[in-house]
């Protein structure tokens, strides 16, 4: 038992040597190339220490750590879209406040500079999409504050405007600028949309093009994958309105026969509606929350047929 925990720390010890000997490396790449702390963690585990596993932590050389962390890197193709100035005003507009967060998460390139703005209800700092929380980055509370003031009497989105972060030079250096997400309520800004200007050379306008079409292309599939949730909803209530016809049939039935049947049927509409909830759990169109607020609902209307029927 005692040795076996000694290795367990040995382990431990040569694995935190890595990630901080990456860490470290990864924090003077530019920002194209930078890797999230969970893809850091990743490569460790599944490429690097497996290398040195077994080994000392005192018996591997930074220099070695090195080496097996850049070939690693050299693998790895750079991110698109981490230079602000490449990416459109017109695809970082009217951003529906109750979508900040997926918009942040599923459709910003991971790897640039933002801050969301929305005045009285909150503003997060300057924070970079690659390690992007969304309790820890503030915009959780903002996104709660928002809900709980304005419900759906105000139209509220977010406009994303270039900026320059704190002394930074309007040079075109693509770690000097953020985008600021500036709330608006019923058309008017919180505060001036004033975006700072940087001409991207002719040279380089097909990178713009590029981005523009790759952010496009997520916003295409978020939007159907809001779609299939919608979808997803529908058919939950469709079958729970379904249910409840048999039940209101099953109660006006004059001969218990007859019941039963409702109640047999209403039994195999049950089983549809759950595997269709399994369904649309299992591929991510529908919350945790919402499959078991579905199949409460479902359930007690099943019980209460199986009771009426004489089946419980």
């Amino acid at each position: 038992m005692a040795k076996s925990r000694k290795n367990i720390n040995k382990g431990v010890t040569l694995y935190n040597k890595i990630l901080k000997e990456f860490t470290k490396i990864n924090n003077d790449l530019p920002e194209d190339r930078k890797l999230s702390l969970v893809d850091r963690r990743k490569y460790i585990k599944e490429v690097i220490y497996p290398q040195y596993k077994g080994t000392s932590s005192s018996r591997v050389s930074k220099k070695a750590i090195g080496i097996s962390i850049f070939n690693v890197l050299e693998t790895i193709v750079p991110k698109e879209g981490c230079d602000v100035n490449y990416i459109s005003p017109s695809v970082v507009s009217d951003v529906s406040w109750f979508d900040i967060d997926e918009f942040i998460r599923d459709i910003l390139p991971k790897c640039i500079f933002i801050r969301v703005d929305a005045g009285d209800f909150g503003t997060t700092k300057i924070f970079n999409t690659l390690n992007y929380d969304y309790q820890k980055s503030g915009v959780k509370k903002i996104y709660d504050n928002i809900r709980e003031a304005i419900r759906n009497k105000s139209n509220a989105e977010f406009t994303g405007v270039k900026k320059l972060r704190n002394g930074k030079a309007n040079d075109g250096t693509p770690e000097n600028y953020f985008i600021d997400f500036i709330l608006t309520i019923n058309s008017r800004p919180i505060k001036p949309i004033e975006p700072i200007i940087y001409n991207v050379p002719s040279e380089e306008r097909k990178k713009v093009t590029s981005v523009k079409n790759a952010i496009l292309s997520r916003l295409k599939d978020l939007g159907n994958k809001k779609k299939r949730r919608t979808n997803a909803r529908k058919n939950a209530r469709k079958n729970i309105k379904e249910i409840k016809k048999l039940k209101n049939r099953q109660t006006k039935a004059k001969t218990e026969k007859y019941k039963r049947k409702i109640a047999e049927k209403k039994i195999k509409e049950y089983n549809k509606a759950i595997k269709q909830l399994q369904t649309a759990l299992n591929r991510g169109n529908m919350t945790q929350e919402q499959y078991d607020k579905f199949e409460q609902e479902i359930n007690k209307l099943i019980t209460d047929a199986m009771r009426e029927g004489g089946m419980l």
